[in-house]
This record gives C-alpha cells, structure tokens and sequence, in this order.
C-alpha cells in the first residue's frame, strides 16, 4: 500500500511538470548526445568536463528513441525519483524498524523541494540513477551481512560500480557501507 501511495504523491506532486521544456544544462547533455562520439569513448575520456559516462550513455539512448521530446524525459525522472522514493522506505524499514518511521522518511524525501531540481531538470537525472544504485547497493549490503550469499555481495559491487558511472557522487557508497556495517545491531 505504501508503495501506491507513493507512486499516487509522486503523480500528484510532480505531474505538472511533465509540461515543462528542457532548461540550462538539458542542452548541454543534447549537445553531447548529437555528436560522433562512441559509447566507448565515454568510458575512456572526460573530454575535459567531468566523468560521467552512464549519464552520458543514458543520454544517447533516450536521444536516439525519443529525440527532443521533453515530456519523455519529464516522466523518465519521475519514475526513477518515485523508485527512489520506494528504496528510501525499504532502507529506512531495515534500519528503523518502525513502519511509520519508514513511511514518513519516504514521503519527505518523495516532497521535498530541495529534490524537484532532479525531476525538473533532466541534465540532473544522473543524480537520481546515482541515488537509484547507491541506495541499491546498500540495500543488497544489508541483505549479505543478514544472510551472507555471495549473490547478495556481487550486487552490492555491481551497483556500487553503477553509482560510479553515473555520478561522482557515488564515492561515498563505500563509506555509506562501512557506516552501517559499523553502527549496526
């Protein structure tokens, strides 16, 4: 139930900007998607910006299918924003173990207006696939310190790895990892 709710307050709350056109640096990510550049490349070199290559690829792709068609990429980052929504709450249940708790904590960050930027600004959608994997890769952590199945282990590495890929930010998730190993139980 939880989860429709959450899928219900991410239509409601972000569905008016689906309407919306690209902005600032969306044209940026277009500049790069419309180029020559192999997919490869994006894994070798930064060409002088920053390292990136998942967003990179993500933007090549959805430039290739849709082209310039802003309401696509409007709903592309509402659904990832609302899974992410869904991963705070599954993290938050392992950890707080209080469903209300759980449910409040996923809720807040689903309306938070510090988060709109992300599903408003599609150059910001690295941001979100970068949450998407961080929040996996410490979901499957839990899951291997509970349960100890090398399955869960090469999950969380993968998604590590993927966070990496799509945003610098992803450094943090081995501390993220430490952290709970160290404070938990």
């Amino acid at each position: 139930a939880v989860i429709i709710y959450l899928a219900i307050a991410a239509v409601v709350v972000f569905s008016p900007m689906i309407g919306n056109f690209f902005v600032g640096d969306d044209f940026t990510w277009f500049r790069w998607a419309a180029s020559d550049s192999s997919v490869v490349r994006y894994f070798t070199a930064s060409d002088g910006f920053f390292y990136r290559p998942g967003t990179k690829a993500y933007f090549e792709l959805m430039y290739s299918v849709f082209w310039l068609n802003p309401p696509v990429y409007h709903i592309v980052s509402i659904l990832l924003h609302f899974v992410v929504a869904v991963l705070v709450f599954l993290l938050a249940s392992k950890i707080l173990r209080n469903v209300a708790l759980s449910v409040l904590a996923s809720f807040l960050f689903l309306v938070l207006s510090g988060l709109s930027e992300n599903v408003f600004w599609i150059a910001a959608t690295g941001y979100l696939f970068n949450g998407l994997f961080m929040l996996l890769s410490l979901i499957f952590f839990i899951y291997w310190e509970e349960r100890k199945k090398i399955t869960y282990l090469v999950a969380t590495l993968l998604f590590l790895a993927l966070s990496l890929l799509f945003h610098e930010l992803g450094v943090v998730t081995p501390l993220l990892l430490l952290l709970y190993k160290f404070t938990a139980n």
